[in-house]
């Protein structure tokens, strides 16, 4: 699950933090994340779970103890906490959650994206940028688009015979 792909060849690289309020990882949200590892869809750089106390503290927690049932055989994590996350990074992750809840730290890469990327570079283009769009970035951008359908019946526009 932590192998990379081969040599210098990376796709996008993202981070993803999640919070589980009741301080353990559903099977079927881990289940998802194997499937997707599986499919080649992305592969596991790093891998860890944060848990921040009660009191405030903030400890590290084993994959076999954030995940309710976890399978046995959790040998094809062996690899997955990679160091990429630094204890300052863990700090951080549990200093941002709530006493008595788990953070997931997933670092992964959209590995689906080589083969396209190989097509592409096969053909004599390469690839010039990649980035990350935010979600709310993008529902505002469409909201604006909708705001500015001429096609739109609520268009005051399509009662000055602007629009046909």
């Amino acid at each position: 699950m932590a192998t990379t792909t081969d040599g210098d060849r990376l796709g996008p690289v993202e981070l993803l933090v999640i919070e589980f309020p009741r301080g353990q990882v559903s099977g079927a949200g881990f289940a998802t994340m194997t499937e997707l590892v599986d499919r080649g869809v992305i592969a596991v750089l790093d891998l860890e779970f944060v848990r921040r106390t009660e009191d405030g503290g903030i400890e590290l927690v084993d994959v076999a103890d954030a995940v309710a049932d976890a399978p046995d055989d959790l040998g094809y994590l062996l690899g997955a906490s990679s160091g990429l996350l630094d204890p300052d990074d863990i700090a951080t992750v549990g200093e941002s959650i709530e006493p008595g809840c788990l953070a997931g730290v997933l670092v992964f890469e959209h590995v689906w994206i080589l083969p396209m990327a190989d097509a592409v570079q096969a053909g004599g283009a390469r690839v010039l940028a990649a980035a990350r769009v935010d979600p709310a970035d993008l529902v505002a951008a469409l909201d604006r688009l909708e705001a500015d359908d001429p096609a739109d019946p609520a268009d005051p526009r399509r009662d000055e015979g602007q629009v046909v």
